[in-house]
């Protein structure tokens, strides 16, 4: 009888160890599914490109990505940008390492950085194939039809790189922004004020749409457009001082190229000057709105850029 109780015991210990190994194993397997998943938290899709989380070193092309980096507290993350004419709000990035121009990169001092994102903008889009060669590259598209519901499509889809922590202070501006852009957009539906987008580039005058570079005017904040037809290009369409004395906007916010880019402004100066632009209802009425030409010709769709621009024109909505 002893000797069969103690081969129970026996067999009982054995079936403990057994099970205690398996719960070992086991253990170990929901650790290695976690590392697993956190792994895949340590990524996010933007469009189809897969970018890792808190990326320690960035490449931005796109100037109003780089504001909205800084506003949401990570502008150290950004080892390199085009410094050669940077936007005056922008000024204090100049310090870092030049990566090219607006147009042309440096893909040998991008790849010296080891990036670990590049963002590209609408005027390097020729060359994202190249810069994915060195790191994943993304890039924010504006929809002009409806400019500010893809603005803050993009500066969220940005924020998420971060984490959750920093799109709830993306989320937090947006509503700020949303508030001041419901308030302008208010008073100009109550307003019958035309106005008139226009760009002054060494010496000529080009004017642009509602659904141009100035859609944040029109379809944002409500500014109403002249009943003038005017063709959508890039550039806008030039115009003649007759043009504009004809179509007598009560508003002209003027975006100044020339200065944008740094260039001699001589030849634009005496253009608003002229008397039939000086009869126009715009000039009677100070109507006429030098907008921060740097600003808006070269940034814009990031959180910062876009106060800014609210500041340049919220006088004007009455």
């Amino acid at each position: 009888m002893n000797n069969w109780l103690k081969k129970l015991s026996v067999l009982l210990v054995a079936m403990l160890t057994s099970f205690m190994l398996i719960a070992c194993s086991n253990t170990s397997n929901t650790t290695s599914e976690t590392t697993k998943t956190s792994e895949t938290a340590a990524e996010v899709t933007i469009g189809d490109v897969t970018v890792p989380v808190n990326p320690q070193k960035i490449v931005t092309f796109d100037l109003g990505a780089a504001d909205t980096i800084r506003a949401i507290g990570f502008e150290e993350a950004i080892v390199g940008l085009p410094t050669q004419g940077l936007p005056a709000y922008l000024s204090d990035l100049s310090d870092l390492t030049s990566v090219g121009n607006m147009k042309e990169p440096d893909l040998e001092a991008i790849a010296a950085l080891e990036p670990d994102l590049i963002i590209a903008s609408g005027r390097t889009a020729d060359y994202v194939a190249q810069f994915s060669e060195i790191a994943p590259t993304i890039m924010f598209e504006v929809d002009n039809t409806d400019y500010w519901t893809s603005v803050k499509g993009n500066i969220t889809a940005l924020a998420s790189i971060f984490g959750e922590d920093a799109v709830a202070e993306a989320e937090k501006q947006l509503a700020n922004l949303d508030s001041q852009i419901a308030d302008i957009a208010s008073a100009n539906e109550a307003s019958d004020k035309k106005a008139l987008a226009m760009v002054l580039n060494e010496g000529n005058m080009a004017v642009s749409g509602p659904n141009s570079r100035f859609a944040f005017l029109y379809s944002t904040l409500g500014f109403h457009p002249t009943e003038a037809e005017i063709e959508e290009s890039r550039h806008g369409q030039e115009i003649s001082f007759e043009g504009i004395s004809e179509i007598n906007p009560d508003l002209i916010f003027v975006l100044n190229r020339t200065l944008a880019i740094g260039g001699d402004n001589s030849s634009n100066e005496s253009l608003l000057q002229n008397e039939l632009v000086q009869a126009t209802k715009a000039a009677q009425n100070d109507g006429i709105v030098n907008l921060t030409s740097d600003l808006w010709y070269l940034s814009g769709g990031g959180l910062e850029s876009t106060q800014l621009m609210i500041d340049d024109v919220k006088d004007y909505a009455k």
